[in-house]
Order: structure tokens, then sequence, then C-alpha cells
């Protein structure tokens, strides 16, 4: 009888943290998308979720860093800064635990380099050449009228 009533009161405190771990609100979708050297994210949760927690790992499972995003109508926003190129793993859970959604995102600062041509180059050159021949007449005008 003693065994089959620990059984019972075992059972009875098992059910109510197994019951609590499947009621977690859970993320429902991320995206994460990188613009030059930082990483956004935003999603979805169940109803019922305050806060998500979101890791991001390098390319070798790594931990870079750590956020924590509030809830507003079931939607979370974040950005990690001052990434360097690479691939990154942005992993999200509610923050009191549960399922965690993970996904991929490719950081590229990289750029060709820019065309640095100036269009007022032009217009400066040509100032200058006016300029030089004003200065030029003028001083020779004077100088004819001196004599």
């Amino acid at each position: 009888m003693k065994k089959i009533c620990l059984f019972v009161i075992s059972i009875l405190l098992v059910l109510p943290i197994s019951a609590l771990a499947a009621a977690t609100p859970r993320v429902l979708t991320l995206d994460a998308k990188s613009s030059g050297s930082k990483i956004s994210y935003n999603g979805t949760v169940e109803d019922g979720s305050h806060a998500v927690m979101c890791k991001l790992y390098s390319s070798n499972d790594e931990e870079v860093d750590l956020l924590s995003s509030a809830v507003d109508n079931k939607e979370f926003e974040g950005s990690f800064s001052n990434v360097e190129d690479g691939t990154y793993h942005v992993a999200c859970a509610n923050y009191e635990g549960g399922e965690v959604k993970s996904v991929e995102v490719v950081v590229n600062n990289t750029t060709a380099n820019p065309n640095t041509y100036d269009a007022g180059i032009s217009s400066f050159i040509i100032i200058l050449v006016v300029s030089i021949l004003g200065i030029l007449g003028i001083s020779m005008y004077l100088k004819k009228r001196k004599v």
C-alpha cells in the first residue's frame, strides 16, 4: 500500500511540472537579416509571452552575444551590432524557456571600391582657369595703363 501511495504522490507531483513545461509560450516565427555590421531579427510568439531571449552564435557554434527583447502584441524585435563578416545563427526562445527557434544569417561587409569621381571637380577646374585668365588680363591691363 505504501508503494502505491508513493507512486500516486510522485505522479501528482510530476504532472503539474510537465503541464507547466508544455504550457510555456513558444516562438512561432523568426527572421533575421544583416545590414552592414548589424544583424536585425524579429518574430512572433504565442499568446502569454512577455519577453524573448535571443542568442547569436558564430558558424562554429560559439556564443557571440545575448539579448532579451520585450514582446508587444505577440511580436518582438532587436539587433546585434558590431558583427564581423561571417555566417551566424540567431536562436530565440521564450524568456521562461521552451522550444528554441533558429535561423542562419550571413554578414558580408565587403564592398567594391565606390566610384570616387566628383562631378564638381570639372566645375572647379573651369573656375580656376577663368580666374587665372582674369588675373592675367587685369595685370596686363594695369601694366599698359601705367606706361
